[in-house]
């Protein structure tokens, strides 16, 4: 191998790896566990509401999962804003996987959900 080739692989590795650096340094990959959607694309407070009631028996079945958590209506936008999904609150890293857990295997509720670790 040249001396030429060398050299540019070399650069090219060196160029990868500090894209790499970057991206993950950079805020590239997203290191926040959950999100919701922008608040323009949330439900009204009324259809959340009326989410929550009409799965009352999911909301339940989330409670139960651990003692640190709770299922509600959570207003995550600025006042004023009529805009709202169903918040799911916990404690602890298990919490939150079996959250996830259960609510890929179930219907949902049909607006948004936002897990929020208390």
């Amino acid at each position: 191998m040249s001396t030429v080739t060398k050299i540019a692989l070399g650069v090219v590795v060196l160029a990868a790896i500090g894209a790499g650096g970057a991206a993950v340094f950079g805020g590239a990959f997203s290191t926040t566990k959950d999100d919701h959607p922008p608040c323009e694309e949330l439900p009204t407070r009324a259809q959340a509401d009326a989410a929550l009631t009409k799965n009352r028996a999911l909301a339940t079945d989330i409670e139960a999962l651990g003692k640190g958590i709770s299922v509600g209506v959570g207003t995550p936008c600025p006042k004023g804003q009529d805009r709202a999904l169903i918040q799911v609150t916990y404690k602890s890293d298990s919490e939150h996987e079996a959250i996830g857990d259960l609510l890929v295997r179930r219907d949902g509720f049909g607006v948004p959900v936002y897990l929020v670790e208390k």
